[in-house]
């Protein structure tokens, strides 16, 4: 054989010894061994952890009960004010027709106003001049005095000359 082949064979067979004397050393060896947990555990004192945690439980589920019902009851009272919030939206959209309504007629008012302050100053200077007439005019004692004064002219006319 040839030098490089007998090199190989003998790197193989030195690799063999190897492994086996690996497996060897293996199977020798023990491993330590494991203890066994004990696992009864003192009954008193998992029955006491258990009676504990029942009476947490009974006492969440017992404040769980109660939240329930403040919710149901926030919720309620939620819903109600919805419901008066929408009315009171409804309100106030009648509350703003009725206020544009009085806007319209107080707008109106002051034209109608307008308008009785330009007849009346009409008025009153017809009455400014119908008062400077009768101021003219004579009055019923004017007249009165009048008629006497006629009446004391048609004796006069009446009398003869002489008399």
């Amino acid at each position: 054989m040839t030098q490089p082949t007998d090199d190989r064979i003998k790197r193989l067979e030195e690799g063999q010894k190897r492994l086996e004397e690996e497996v060897r050393r293996l199977k020798e060896q023990r491993t330590e061994e494991i203890k066994a947990i004990r696992v009864d555990v003192a009954s008193a004192d998992v029955e006491h952890r258990l009676d504990n945690h029942t009476e947490l439980l009974r006492e969440i589920s017992h404040k769980q009960d109660t939240q329930e019902k403040q919710l149901t009851s926030i919720s309620t009272d939620i819903n109600e004010l919805k419901l008066d919030a929408k009315a009171y939206v409804g309100d106030a959209a009648i509350f703003k027709n009725k206020v544009e309504r009085m806007e319209i007629d107080v707008s109106t008012l002051k034209t109608d106003i307008e308008q009785v302050k330009t007849v009346q100053s009409g008025h009153s200077k017809f009455f400014e001049e119908h008062g400077k007439r009768l101021a003219a005019t004579a009055t019923k004692d004017d007249i009165r005095r009048l008629e006497a004064t006629q009446e004391q002219i048609l004796k006069l006319l009446q009398q003869k000359p002489g008399q």
